[in-house]
């Protein structure tokens, strides 16, 4: 099968495209990554103008090239990551008429992004890593067919080796939403390391990189030189902690690189990883901080902890496994298997524990 995942402009979804991609062919799918992120400093610039003309005419060029990347490439299946510009509603009319079948990876929570509800209707497929109740709001919006697929991970990036050091005692990478700045604010300069885009405005003393965001190579740095990874879910709300549904990215890249996490429970979390075992996962702000002190100095329990995790996820988590996932529900719609086989996920073994 030849699928074209068309990629984020920007943000964190930029690498889930670009991972999804490179495990296709192991899944046994012909895949070609539109890359958009090179747009991302246009985007921000038109944005910012707020010249419809100039708007207008950027849009088009984000269509041309799709449009010419499709007739070049011609894909039977054609994926739009979230914060790709696969939304237009004329071209994605066409695309379907012609014969292609549309699906979208929405991996973003529905509740903060509701963009979903007019573009849902317009493909053939709508992943999420959300179920109830966003499958019956999907449904009421007209979406055709949906399916729940939580986040995963590359298993390109190079694992924590055991026995690395770790001279961070508790780090966080993530943008300052309400719930995080209210919970890290309770926290001194030594306490804890913060790195991500706009903190600078809530000025933390313990913000290391908060002027700009952090590249994926810099968090991945991050996370493998932390004794504990903070792992708080975004959310809108300042005191909520704990009563969460989906699982973020962040969870499942830590987990794979063999990083020692403290989350927030999470309500899908158990269906990935056990909530101690694997993930340690707590409910209350007071259960975090107790169990970042007692795991900044249990060295042998965070590699325990942090192994299992991996195994786990290289098991169960990675790109491969949602291609396979992504490939048999496209194959299913289609009612034919004339586009070769989804091959099986086989675990490689790779550095690190």
């Amino acid at each position: 099968m030849r699928i074209l995942i068309v990629g984020a402009i920007q943000g964190g979804t930029v690498a889930i495209g670009e991972a999804l991609a490179a495990a296709m062919p192991d899944a046994g799918a012909q895949a070609l990554h539109l890359d958009y992120s090179g747009f991302a400093g246009e985007f921000a610039r038109v944005r910012a103008s707020g010249d419809l003309g100039e708007t207008g005419r950027f849009h088009l060029l984000l269509k041309t090239r799709l449009l010419e990347t499709v007739l070049a490439f011609r894909p039977e299946a054609i994926l739009g990551i979230a914060q790709s510009p696969l939304q237009d509603p004329q071209i994605l009319s066409q695309l379907r008429q012609a014969g292609i079948v549309l699906a979208y990876w929405f991996t973003e929570d529905y509740r903060l992004f509701p963009y979903w509800k007019t573009l849902a209707p317009h493909f053939d497929l709508f992943f999420a890593i959300q179920t109830e109740p966003f499958r019956r709001e999907l449904e009421a919006a007209g979406c055709r067919n949906f399916r729940y697929l939580p986040a995963a991970y590359d298993r390109r990036l190079p694992p924590r080796s055991l026995g690395d050091p770790t001279p961070f005692p508790l780090s966080f990478v993530g943008a300052p939403y309400p719930n995080r700045v209210h919970y890290l604010s309770l926290l001194g300069k030594d306490s804890i390391r913060i790195y991500g885009e706009e903190w600078d405005r809530y000025g933390h003393p313990g913000t290391i990189v908060g002027s700009r965001r952090v590249t994926d190579r810099e968090a991945q740095e991050v996370y493998r030189r932390s004794a504990v990874n903070l792992n708080l879910h975004s959310s809108m709300v300042p005191k909520d902690l704990g009563t969460g549904d989906f699982v973020n990215p962040r969870t499942f890249e830590l987990a794979g690189m063999g990083c020692f996490q403290i989350s927030d429970m999470r309500s899908l979390l158990p269906l990935h990883f056990h909530p101690a075992d694997e993930v340690v996962a707590v409910r209350t702000w007071d259960d975090m901080m107790e169990a970042a002190a007692r795991y900044r100095s249990a060295t042998a329990e965070r590699e325990a902890i942090a192994a299992n995790a991996r195994r786990r996820v290289l098991a169960e988590h990675t790109y491969q496994h949602r291609a396979v996932r992504i490939l048999e529900a496209i194959q299913s719609l289609r009612g034919d298997r004339s586009a070769g086989e989804v091959r099986p996920v086989t675990h490689r073994p790779t550095r690190g524990f």
